[in-house]
């Protein structure tokens, strides 16, 4: 076997052609900010109102430029500065845009 032809045998297998190009465009692209209409904003308002330190919650919030999903036990509940605290991650209500308590 001559050396090409042994070197291609070690060569990276890529299954999904463009699949990694896809993902750095995807990581690249931020999420635009959803604004939430008066209803949203009360039904929100509401269940922040309801919630307490230790109950379950899955929190829809912007971070970093796109929206992720956080679900755990609220440790925290500061009115004042506007934080919900779910394990030891501080979530802006500003950023909330979906609550359920679970």
């Amino acid at each position: 076997m001559n050396r090409q032809d042994r070197a291609k045998q070690f060569m990276p297998f890529a299954a999904l052609k463009g699949y990694e190009e896809a993902l750095r465009k995807r990581e690249n692209s931020p999420q635009p900010r959803i604004l939430l209409g008066e209803d949203g904003a009360e039904e929100l308002d509401r269940k922040l109102r309801s919630l307490s330190v230790g109950s379950t919650a899955r929190v829809r919030h912007y971070r970093r430029r796109c929206y992720v999903i956080t679900e755990g036990v609220v440790s925290g509940i500061i009115k004042d500065r506007g934080l919900l605290r779910i394990g030891s991650e501080d979530i802006k209500y500003s950023d909330i845009i979906e609550l359920d308590i679970l």
